[in-house]
């Protein structure tokens, strides 16, 4: 899986974050798939969803893309206006 953009907005009524990462599949290099994660103040990442042209895929990560998701959010955070909104670490 390689990570294309991520997108950050806050949803101040539910304290939370809603992330969109862009992903492609090395099997389909062509087509561009959208990650949708939900974060929580505590640092919890939730509803982890893969989407294809706004369609749910219904996709069950496998461990290793999730340990390469996480990194690549905390990576993008880290250098973001969101990189101390969260007040513990980041998990899933």
């Amino acid at each position: 899986m390689e990570f294309d953009y991520c997108n950050v907005d806050q949803d101040e009524m539910k304290q939370q974050l809603l992330l969109e990462i862009g992903c492609k599949f090395q099997d389909e290099p062509d087509e561009l798939y959208v990650i949708q994660l939900t974060g929580q103040k505590s640092g919890s990442l939730k509803e982890v969803r893969l989407l294809f042209n706004a369609m749910d895929c219904r996709y069950s990560f496998k461990e290793d893309e999730l340990v390469a998701l996480m990194n690549y959010v905390r990576d993008k955070l880290s250098s973001s206006e969101y990189a101390e909104w969260f007040q513990g670490e980041l998990h899933y």
